[in-house]
């Protein structure tokens, strides 16, 4: 039997590296690694740490968003997020105007709120509040 010792990245499909880039990068504060040109079919890629992990973005002009309210696949991305209450976070989604769709909730000893990233894709923010 395998026993996976950690995750070492998630690979996310979006429709629009610039816009996802803004929301990751800029929004959630996720460093970029790095970005590769634009390829011959339209196509890019970019890599951003989440802590000891990646996150991975390709992109093709074929790619379609998620269907917020059905979503297939990934529900939600979780994030930790390094902050001393969850009054942080809304006041910093507020300020980058994204909408949070859910939340803020508690459960099991943390506080999360829920926003879609630009392709419908679910991200959970948590406060930890056990740690």
């Amino acid at each position: 039997m395998l026993h996976p010792k950690a995750l070492d990245h998630l690979a996310l499909k979006v429709t629009e590296m610039e816009s996802s880039l803004r929301f990751y990068h800029h929004v959630l504060g996720r460093e970029v690694l790095r970005v590769t040109d634009t390829d011959e079919n339209g196509g890019g890629a970019a890599v951003l740490r989440a802590g000891a992990q990646k996150i991975d973005l390709f992109s093709r002009p074929d790619f379609v968003s998620a269907d917020k309210d059905k979503p297939v696949g990934m529900d939600p991305l979780c994030l930790l997020v390094d902050v001393t209450s969850v009054q942080e976070i809304i006041d910093h989604l507020q300020q980058a105007d994204v909408e949070i769709f859910w939340g803020p909730g508690e459960r099991q000893g943390s506080t999360s709120v829920y926003v879609y990233d630009p392709d419908g894709v679910h991200v959970e923010l948590r406060l930890d509040q056990t740690a």
